[in-house]
């Protein structure tokens, strides 16, 4: 038999239990506090709450408008981007906080126009506009907004995405290539005038021999005669620099045929041989008789020779305690390359310097560009060579050029295929 109080006991337990079901039963029926601020657009639902979670977890700023202009919802990246709390910015007209002024005219004829036609601009792609900070400060967006249909209205979703610094590399990759294009202009520039150069020098200095023989109180007609003939082939040589460089810039390959590099060598040591004089330089020669051809470009190879021989002669212009002596030697390397060498007794390359003499504008010389042994290793390893400097010793520096026979070509083409 149940006591009184038991009974008492159970039924107030029992009416506790039920006021608890009725009040979840109404919180769960009222619409959340924040959506109250969005004016009841997401009451809770599943699909309006995959919206929030979609809100909530977007990288970039989602702006949620109504038809009317009015903002709906507001992400906190949005928050992040344009400065405005969600308080601050639902219920607000979208255009006001976030377009800067001279565009909002402009806004708000293209959303009439889709609202009567259908048809906008700017829905459906990518654009990048200008945005609005609170604090009054314009900045690139990537902007792109879809309708949707929530009923009887549209809502429009536009997510922005800040591209400030983007923006800033793109401008800076820009202002790169721009130097990089005047840099390659520069270069090039030097190219030229050095190559023509020597041929040039060398027109002058026969001109005035020339001129010296034919001035004499008895003009000698043999000397001066043979001036003229190297005047002659000076400028040939100087129109083949020419047409070597207008070839740089076609897009097919440089024309290669089989060169005697030993004969290219005494070519170079003619064209050089007063500048050789004047520095008061002797030159050694070891040229290997049964060196192979070389397949290489005739005039770019020659530049190459020339340049590492001027190099060379420059390096000795100070050197007064030891004879200036210039060695240029030919022979074949492990059977598939052939080797030239160019050693000087200069005053030779700072061991510190020695890795970077082949960068573009690295100079030790206080009249030198820094663009000739740059240009002189692009050369050789277009023909799928090497380039190289040690120190000599005991003193000077040397520079080596590998150069692949025709066998070695042949045999990479074929591992190659």
């Amino acid at each position: 038999m149940n006591r009184p109080g038991a009974t008492l006991q159970r039924r107030g337990a029992s009416g506790q239990l039920a006021k608890r079901r009725r009040t979840k039963r109404k919180a769960r029926k009222a619409p959340s506090r924040t959506a109250k601020k969005g004016e009841g657009l997401f009451h809770l639902s599943p699909q309006r709450d995959r919206v929030r979670l979609i809100l909530e977890t977007a990288l970039d700023a989602v702006v949620i408008m109504k038809s009317d202009g009015i903002v709906a919802d507001w992400n906190d990246r949005a928050m992040s981007v344009f400065g405005w709390s969600r308080d601050e910015a639902v219920g607000r007209t979208m255009a006001d906080l976030v377009i800067p002024e001279r565009y909002r005219e402009a806004h708000r004829k293209g959303l009439r126009r889709y609202l009567e036609t259908g048809k906008g601009e700017v829905i459906g792609r990518r654009i990048e506009v200008s945005g609005l900070r609170k604090n009054g400060e314009e900045f690139p967006v990537e902007l792109s907004i879809s309708p949707i249909q929530d009923g009887e209205s549209i809502l429009f979703i536009g997510c922005l995405r800040d591209i400030t610094e983007h923006n800033a590399l793109r401008l800076a990759r820009l202002e790169l290539a721009r130097v990089m294009r005047r840099m390659a202009m520069g270069v090039t520039a030097a190219s030229i005038a050095h190559e023509i150069t020597q041929p040039l020098a060398a027109i002058t200095a026969n001109g005035s021999a020339a001129l010296r023989w034919l001035g004499g109180t008895t003009p000698n007609l043999d000397e001066a005669c043979a001036a003229l003939k190297e005047i002659v082939a000076d400028g040939h040589r100087t129109g083949e620099v020419i047409k070597s460089i207008r070839s740089l810039f076609k897009m097919d390959a440089q024309a290669k045929a089989r060169q005697d590099v030993n004969e290219l060598i005494r070519e170079v040591l003619a064209l050089v041989r007063g500048e050789v004089e004047n520095h008061r330089v002797s030159v050694r020669t070891e040229l290997f008789d049964g060196l192979p051809q070389v397949p290489a470009n005739q005039v770019l190879l020659r530049q190459v020779i020339v340049n590492l021989i001027m190099n060379a002669v420059d390096a000795m212009s100070t050197v007064v305690n030891r004879p200036r002596v210039l060695g240029v030697k030919t022979e074949v390397h492990e059977s598939n390359y052939l080797l030239i060498s160019v050693e000087d007794s200069g005053i030779g390359i700072d061991p510190r310097n020695i890795d970077r003499i082949f960068e573009p504008f690295f100079t030790t010389k206080s009249h030198g560009m820094g663009v000739g042994l740059s240009i002189c290793r692009s050369i050789i390893e277009n023909h799928d060579g090497r380039l190289s400097a040690s120190l000599g010793q005991p003193y000077g520096s040397i520079f080596r050029v590998f150069l692949p026979t025709s066998a070695s070509v042949r045999d990479e083409d074929e591992r190659a295929r």
